[in-house]
């Protein structure tokens, strides 16, 4: 066969090799989480934690809480956030809770610098003449478990979306709404981040089913402050909790394995011992014992 044909052939197989290779690659990457916030692959990993450790981590996560808002927004957010805390005592200790506008822009100024500010919002929040009547309504059906209702009362609201109604609610009903935090999003939600109610949902119900596995002391929205910490935590490069418990479980996995390895080994071997002295004639057996016995 001429040489020159023979180079070209093995040219273009090479070439599809790498296109295949390459499309491979690709598709791998593509097949990856795509975070668009910091720290967020600590809170996917934290979420996704099994074994006997796992709540231990949970709650020496969640205990840096106050250390994570300090490291993101300085005293301001502290301050915030102590407010927030204020507010929901006072919105729970009441038969018929409102809030004022006062007090919505507060929550979204905590919003704001707790995440991303979207300052254009303010003056469409400020607009707001009947923050007291849409919170009335927000709360009482919030009150009967009716999160898609609570939520849009809420967001008749000029200026107030999903988001900003998680922000309010989990301050009312902390059991059944979280926070919609973009970190939190990002970490359960596995499509595109948005904020429509139908991703608040997908996000809200996993924080629910997490808090249930995690036990009784564990709320929806205390999974989303975890959350939210294991992801500030990471980003501003504080020890990984998350890293060092998924090293463990490999470890316990692999100690779990090994151990079921060795039983059925042992177990095989008693059942050959079993099979050679049942398929050897009585007279041999005897022989074989009277021998042992010399």
């Amino acid at each position: 066969m001429p040489l020159i044909p023979l180079f070209g052939a093995c040219k273009r197989k090479l070439i599809i090799l790498v296109l295949i290779a390459a499309a491979s690659a690709t598709a791998a990457l593509s097949a990856m989480p795509s975070y668009t916030r910091p720290g967020v692959a600590a809170a996917a990993r934290l979420a996704a934690l099994k074994g006997p450790s796992r709540k231990s981590i949970w709650e020496k996560i969640e205990a840096k809480y106050d250390e994570a808002m300090m490291e993101k927004g300085g005293v301001k957010l502290v301050k915030l956030d102590r407010f927030c805390q204020k507010l929901s005592s006072k919105i729970v200790s009441v038969d018929e809770p409102s809030i004022t506008r006062e007090e919505l822009l507060k929550v979204v100024d905590w919003k704001f610098a707790k995440g991303k500010p979207r300052y254009a919002l303010l003056n469409r929040l400020k607009s707001n003449q009947n923050v007291d009547e849409c919170s009335r309504e927000a709360f009482a059906e919030s009150k009967e478990g009716n999160r898609r209702e609570a939520i849009d009362a809420l967001c008749a609201l000029n200026g107030v979306g999903p988001a900003t109604a998680s922000a309010i609610l989990s301050l009312h009903r902390g059991d059944i709404f979280a926070f919609m935090d973009d970190e939190v999003v990002e970490a359960l939600y596995e499509g595109k981040r948005g904020y429509t109610f139908k991703i608040y949902n997908e996000m809200n119900s996993r924080c629910a089913e997490l808090a249930q596995e995690l036990g009784d002391e564990w709320s929806t929205r205390r999974v989303g402050r975890a959350l939210w910490t294991a992801a500030r935590l990471c980003a501003s490069g504080e020890e990984d909790l998350t890293v060092a418990s998924s090293k463990e479980e490999d470890v316990d996995d692999k100690k779990v394995v090994a151990k079921t390895s060795a039983r059925k080994k042992a177990e095989g071997k008693a059942r050959a011992a079993t099979d050679d002295n049942e398929d050897t004639p009585a007279s041999k057996r005897r022989g074989l014992r009277q021998r042992k016995g010399n």
